[in-house]
């Protein structure tokens, strides 16, 4: 009877914990934080990026073309300023499993994108941001960790100036 009852329970809370949804990430509230590694296996974490604009480049390998597009531009306006930094984060939940994290990480190397380039093995930050898989999802993030901008977009210049307006914006405010 004991046996019955907890397996019960056991299934009960499951079935709950299932049901949570999980929200997606909008303008003014606070981006979650993450610990990712680049192709050199050294982490990143946003916590640690408090007091820089952090632009984030989400992505899968199959808009990668449109994620360079969004790195490209932010790299042309902003490549020298040390107030504000940009990763693609990939979502690799798509690479097969035969396939060894040296091999991808040595590919990334031999042609690496324009900004940093991390890696959601477990697509954890994807989930927790709700990125959706057809375009770039981009947020950019500020310097006290709140999401600023938002947007599921190829890149447009009307978009990528928004952004920039955005970015420029927060670079004037002080601290």
């Amino acid at each position: 009877m004991k046996i019955t009852t907890c397996l019960f329970i056991c299934i009960l809370l499951v079935s709950v914990t299932s049901l949570a949804e999980v929200k997606p990430q909008k303008v003014g509230d606070a981006a979650p934080d993450f610990t990712l590694q680049d192709a050199e296996e050294k982490q990143h974490n946003l916590k640690k990026l408090r007091g820089k604009l952090v632009f984030l480049i989400m992505g899968n390998r199959k808009i990668r073309k449109e994620d360079d597009k969004w790195a490209e531009a932010f790299q042309k306006d902003y490549k020298k300023d040390k107030r504000v930094t940009a990763y693609i984060i990939a979502d690799m939940r798509s690479v097969p499993g035969f396939i060894p994290k040296g091999f991808i990480r040595s590919r990334i190397k031999r042609k690496p994108p324009p900004v940093t380039f991390l890696m959601d093995w477990k697509g954890q930050v994807h989930e927790r941001y709700q990125t959706k898989k057809k375009k770039p999802n981009l947020y950019l993030i500020s310097a006290q960790g709140k999401i600023v901008f938002h947007r599921e977009a190829n890149f447009k210049p009307e978009i990528y100036a928004e952004l920039k307006k955005q970015i420029d914006t927060r670079l004037t405010e002080k601290p």
